[in-house]
Order: C-alpha cells, then structure tokens, then sequence
C-alpha cells in the first residue's frame, strides 16, 4: 500500500509554468487553486479563504 501521499503538479494558465511546492498559493470557497506568486486573481466571484504554500494547502484541502 501506498505510504505517502504525493501531491499532484498543477499548471498556472496565467504565467504558463508549473506551481511547485514552495510557491505562495491561495484556496477558494469552491477549493480551486489561484497562483499568488506570479500575481494571478480568483474568478469573477469568487474570494480567497486561505492562503499558504502550496504544499500546506495541498495537505490540508486536496
């Protein structure tokens, strides 16, 4: 059996590159990921209810 979670490589469509693990990310009310390191903005409606690492907020929401 599986021993460690892993956690899965997401792709940002504003700056073109992959979040990695250490880049400053926040979580929406609909659990959607918005890059915060290259200045990218939730959709139209949607807030920012936590803010982190990616690997925190992976762990704790994905």
């Amino acid at each position: 059996m599986w021993k460690k979670k892993e956690i899965d490589i997401m792709f940002c469509p504003r700056c073109q590159e992959d979040i990695q693990e250490t880049d400053h990310v926040g979580i929406t009310q609909i659990n959607s990921v918005v890059h915060l390191y290259c200045g990218a903005w939730p959709r139209l409606g949607e807030r920012i209810i936590n803010e982190g690492t990616f690997e925190k907020l992976a762990k704790k929401y994905l």
